[in-house]
């Protein structure tokens, strides 16, 4: 049968040429393959070694390329098959090239082939070097042609010089600098790498740690044990045939043995085995100790260090739901066990907020506060809870909640109920609760409400009269509400005589109130915003916060002009005394000092020595004024700084005519430092201080006190009078030194401070400023501070002023008598260590006292006064580490005997590095020491920032605030972290465009990534991300150094945390503007946040 396509004899399917041979099989096959040829086609003859495969070699001569060309087709064939051959046994490493020129797609015609001298020239450049080369030929090929000639008109490339550019940027810039040449260079891995820490963390433990084996002898030979043979023989016989057929886990089993089950074939990293044993030692505490809740809630924190460790990164590190997932698993567990125990479900149901809906966990809260309606820590996080939900939250329903919580708490507090028992804390427990309340208010800008809660609790409690002491509080509150209505000057407000005065002389017509006196500034500032024809956003801005400021003090009516509720324009602004009547209370007289402390951190008085509250904005204003970001914080207008520097003035002038014995004493410090500003927040001049401290020493309460003669040296010297400071010292010291009976810690005091007065010392505000100035040291300056110091070892206080040549004996037995003084005070406090505030604070300053009379008398040697403060604070740690007892007091103390001897270290260190030169490491030692025990203290981060931006070496603060971010449950050390950062990139933008003027964008920085983790980290901690302040910041930062989009998405998070926070809404408007300022009012108006202007008065008021 014939083929359909027969093959000719060349092995082709389709034969481009007709042979002769061809021709003659096609006879003899006796078949018609006309078909199978195309006429039209010109039959001519080709290369067969071009259509075979390309060249070999581009460098072929051009001799042989005219030779193959005139061979005939089967002897191309050969050296074809040849040449392959050949290919055989070159390099396998060798790469063809292949280029588009050596395969035509289409037959051409033969032509004659001419030599390309181009590609003979080689590396050669210039004409000379080539004499044979024609005129014709005296061009080079350019292979890597530019496209854009063939496209439009250019300069050709080849006539630029080029320059390799290897950085782009300027140097101290934020965009790294880049080699472009080795872009492509494979860097070298370092040993402790993170890809090379990820390896050694998933190896298995056995590859790491070496066997006990490695260093015995290893043989050839397989060693038998020494055993009888007869022996062995005889126990086979013996066991049972079935005890051998069993492996070892059935054999356990049935004997009732249980083994600990071993995969061989699992490998266990390091970090597995470490993170198993501590997880098998708590599960094994928990079934010993099941009721032991401290033991559960450690459990529960230590499951974040799985996302803590930095050896957990790659395939084991966990997420954050699946250790979310454990902890409620944990404590599900603990409630088993513990059914009846508060703590662990609070703990519950504060892990479930991310899972359960908030209807389900607020019906769980009610059920438990009906079951447990004393437990203060449960109505704390029940008011968090709700005022923290922004769907259900709104300004008059927390109020409700509010009174709801003081009303049951009073009704227990006052006998009414007794179903359950009462925590011995509980007055200060309300008092507490009352003081989150008026936060609450005065943070959604109901201030006058705020305000007017605090003036009327402070007149039940401090201006009650004599004959309603022992009367109930609803009958109380029935009287003090008539004496509300008539309108008379309230607690703090100008010429304010009190509710018991009122109740004697009910005749008295009320003044003109200074709430409604009119500032005629106010309305001239309203009229200049108005006629500045700025944006829309910016006029409501400006005129919201100036109303703001201005509102302090709630309305009344002026009863001599014939005024009534009425004729109140802003209804806001006017409280009754039904609205506050609910949050009033009775307070036991240890108590009632407490309300004028709090009502002065409430105002802002940053004088005050008593505020523990460190999550209030006010707390934290003082760090912002550390790095001064001025552009952060919403600064005080002038009519508002002037009406609180008087009310503030008002309130403890007030209180010193009503408070008696330790109390009026701290009134008075509280007064002596209020007179050290201005009404416009300013140092007062120090003669006009001075004139006022005397009046106030005239008292005869305050004419004996250490304390108030204490309070004037130092404010004295804080003003830059330190000559008037030493005076007043030297005439307090003779007078009442005298007396050891009554406030014995205080003389001991006095010597130290007269002794940094003679050596210079640097105050506690002014701590770095002798870094630039070297302080000059005069030897009668030492010479006075040892005379001075032997005064108080020998107790002549007498003879201060008469300052002689100290003898070289005099001195030597002085300083063994102050040894001696020291070892028994140490010795005394170490069989007793439970002593009193005023105890330890003797010992302190005495300890101080020693300290520098080593210093001076060792003609200013360091390690002699750090030997001294060393030896004292290993005694005070020994103590704290063998206190058993969980007593609060006694750790009270403890913490204050390390804060002043890390203080006092750090004085020492500092003054002799002004006056010798000396190295940092021991200010810097000393630091981190302190900070180990008080990671978030305000003084001790402020010298360590400090101290390393003047070195411009910033890993030791990366490190510190890496470590302890995300465990410190206080907001300061996140804002003292963020604030260094941005001032970091502040300082750097200035110096990079003073030196290139060109300005740099943040967007892309390493810094704000920084800054970004530092804030998440902390947010996520559940004590802070209600913090308010910390929410600002991240807008802020966002706004000035981040992305919009990201701002967007943080604006809206800070809402769902924190709803009731005027000043978020007020950022939105700042940051958003136009575009969101309708949606961001009218949510204000939803959730009852104060306006002061709304945006349709805006619109009249532009027309």
């Amino acid at each position: 049968m014939n083929p359909l396509f027969p093959v000719s004899s060349k092995n082709t399917l389709f034969p481009l040429n007709t042979d002769e041979n061809d021709t003659t099989t096609t006879k003899n096959l006796d078949v018609n393959l006309d078909w199978l040829q195309n006429k039209s086609f010109p039959s001519r003859q080709f290369d067969v070694t071009i259509l075979q495969g390309p060249k070999e070699k581009e460098s072929v001569s051009n001799q042989d390329i005219l030779e193959s060309s005139e061979e005939t087709p089967d002897e191309s064939n050969t050296k074809v098959s040849k040449k392959r051959k050949k290919k055989k046994h070159k390099h396998k490493n060798k790469k063809k090239k292949y280029h588009k020129g050596d395969i035509s797609r289409s037959p051409s015609p033969r032509a004659e082939v001419k030599t390309k001298v181009p590609e003979i020239q080689g590396n050669k450049v210039f004409i000379e070097e080539l004499p044979y080369l024609e005129p014709e030929d005296a061009f080079r090929i350019d292979r890597k042609s530019n496209v854009h000639n063939w496209k439009y008109e250019s300069l050709y490339k080849g006539h630029i010089a080029a320059f390799p550019q290897r950085f782009q940027a300027s140097l101290g810039g934020d965009s790294q600098s880049r080699d472009t040449q080795n872009k492509n260079k494979h860097k070298t891995m370092r040993y402790y790498s993170r890809e090379n820490r990820k390896l050694l963390a998933q190896a298995p433990l056995c590859h790491l740690v070496p066997s006990r084996n490695t260093g015995s002898f290893q043989s050839d030979v397989i060693p038998i044990p020494l055993e009888d043979v007869s022996e062995r023989a005889e126990e086979n016989r013996s066991e049972d045939i079935r005890e051998r057929l069993m492996d070892t886990a059935t054999s356990h089993y049935i004997q009732g043995v249980g083994v600990e089950a071993v995969d061989s074939n699992v490998s266990v990293t390091e970090v597995e085995e470490r993170l198993n044993k501590r997880t098998a030692e708590f599960n094994r505490r928990t079934r010993e100790e099941p009721h032991n809740t401290d033991l559960w809630l450690e459990f529960v924190e230590y499951q974040d260090s799985l996302l803590r460790l930095p050896e957990l990164e790659g395939s084991f590190k966990m997420s954050k739901s699946a250790v979310l997932e454990k902890k409620i698993a944990i404590l599900k567990k603990a409630m088993e066990l513990n059914q009846s125990n508060i703590v662990l479900k609070l703990k519950y149901l504060q892990l479930c907020q991310e899972i359960l809906e908030p209807n389900e966990i607020n019906k769980e809260m009610e059920d438990l506060l009906f079951h447990n309606p004393t437990n203060i820590s449960l109505w704390k996080q029940y008011l968090m809870f709700n005022q923290s939900r922004l769907s259900n939250f709104s300004v008059s329903r927390m109020c409700k909640l509010y009174q709801k919580c003081i009303t049951t708490l009073v009704k227990y507090q006052e006998g009414k109920l007794k179903t359950h028992t009462l925590p011995v804390n509980l007055s200060e427990e309300i008092l507490g609760i009352f003081v989150q309340l008026c936060t609450f208010l005065k943070q959604a800008g109901h201030k006058e409400k705020a305000v007017a809660s605090f003036q009327a609790l402070i007149e039940l409690n401090l201006c009650c009269p004599e004959r309603l002491r022992s009367a109930d509080l609803s009958e109380k509150a029935i009287i003090l509400e008539s004496f509300w209505d008539i309108g008379v000057p309230r607690f703090g407000e100008e010429g304010a005589k009190g509710w018991n005065y009122w109740m004697v002389n009910k005749d008295l017509l009320p003044t003109e109130s200074e709430s409604n006196e009119k500032d005629p500034s106010l309305a001239d500032e309203e009229e200049a915003i108005l006629q500045s024809k700025k944006e829309k956003w910016e006029t409501w801005l400006h005129l919201e916060t100036l109303r703001e400021s201005a509102h302090w003090l709630p309305w009344k009516p002026d009863l001599s002009a014939g005024e009534t509720m009425d004729d109140c324009e802003d209804i806001d602004r006017l409280v009754l005394f039904e609205d506050i009547s609910p949050f009033v209370f009775c307070l036991p007289e240890n108590l009632k000092f407490n309300i004028l402390i709090q009502f002065l951190i409430f105002l802002g008085f940053e004088n005050s020595q008593f505020i523990e509250n460190v999550q209030d904005a006010e707390r934290l204003s003082v760090i912002f004024n550390i790095f001064g970001m001025k552009d952060f914080q919403n600064s005080r207008t002038l009519t508002e700084q002037r009406f609180l520097h008087k009310f503030i003035g008002n309130i403890i002038q007030q209180g010193l005519f009503r408070c008696n014995g330790v109390p009026h004493r701290e009134l008075t410090l509280l007064w002596l430092r209020y007179h050290t500003q201005n009404e416009n927040w300013e140092k007062v001049d120090c003669k006009k201080f001075k004139k006022m401290a005397r009046n106030v020493l005239k008292d005869p309460l305050n004419r004996n006190s250490k304390a108030v003669w204490m309070e004037y040296s130092l404010s004295l010297s804080s003003l830059g009078g330190k000559k008037d400071a030493e005076e007043v010292l030297e005439m307090a010291i003779p007078m009442l030194c005298v007396n050891t009976d009554d406030d014995k810690e205080y003389i001991p005091a006095f010597y130290r401070s007269l002794v940094e007065l003679f050596l210079n010392f640097p105050t506690d505000t002014d701590l770095f400023q002798f870094s630039k100035n070297t302080i000059r040291m005069v030897p009668e300056s030492v010479n006075r501070s040892v005379h001075t110091l032997i005064c108080l070892c020998e107790n002549r206080h007498s003879d201060l002023k008469n300052v002689d040549s100290t003898c070289a004996v005099k001195k030597l037995k002085s300083r063994r008598k102050m040894e001696e003084l020291l070892e028994m005070l140490l010795q005394d406090y170490k069989m007793d260590p439970k002593r009193s505030k005023e105890e330890w604070f003797y010992l302190l300053e005495f300890t101080h006292c020693c300290a520098l009379f080593e210093y001076v008398v060792s003609d200013l040697n360091l390690d002699s006064a750090l030997c001294v403060l060393n030896k004292v604070l290993s005694l005070v740690f020994s103590l704290s580490n063998s206190q058993t007892e969980n007593d609060s007091s006694v750790n009270k103390n403890f913490e204050l005997c390390f804060e002043q001897i890390f203080r006092c270290k750090v004085k020492v260190i500092h003054h002799h590095i002004s006056v010798h030169h000396s190295s940092l490491s021991p200010l810097r030692a000393t630091v981190e020491a302190a900070l180990e025990i008080f990671p978030d203290h305000v003084y001790f981060l402020n010298v360590f920032t400090e101290l390393e931006k003047g070195c411009m070496v910033f890993g030791r603060l990366d490190r510190f605030y890496g470590h302890h971010l995300g465990r410190v449950k206080s907001p300061d050390l996140t804002v003292f972290a963020v604030a260094s950062l941005i001032q970091r990139k502040v300082l750097r933008k200035d110096h990079v465009n003073e030196d290139s003027g060109t300005s740099i964008s943040h967007a892309g920085s390493g810094v704000m990534n920084k800054i970004r983790s530092y804030l998440e980290r902390s947010l996520d901690l559940p004590e802070l991300q209600h913090c308010s302040v910390l929410w600002s910041l991240y807008l802020y930062c966002e706004a000035r150094f981040g992305e919009g989009d990201r701002a967007s998405g943080i604006y809206y998070r800070s809402l769902q945390q924190c709803p009731w926070v005027k000043g978020l809404y007020l950022d939105g408007v700042r940051i958003f503007q136009n575009s969101k300022l309708e949606e961001i009012t009218d949510l204000m108006l939803e959730k009852e946040i104060r306006l002061q202007i709304p945006l349709e008065e805006i619109d009249i008021l532009q027309s």
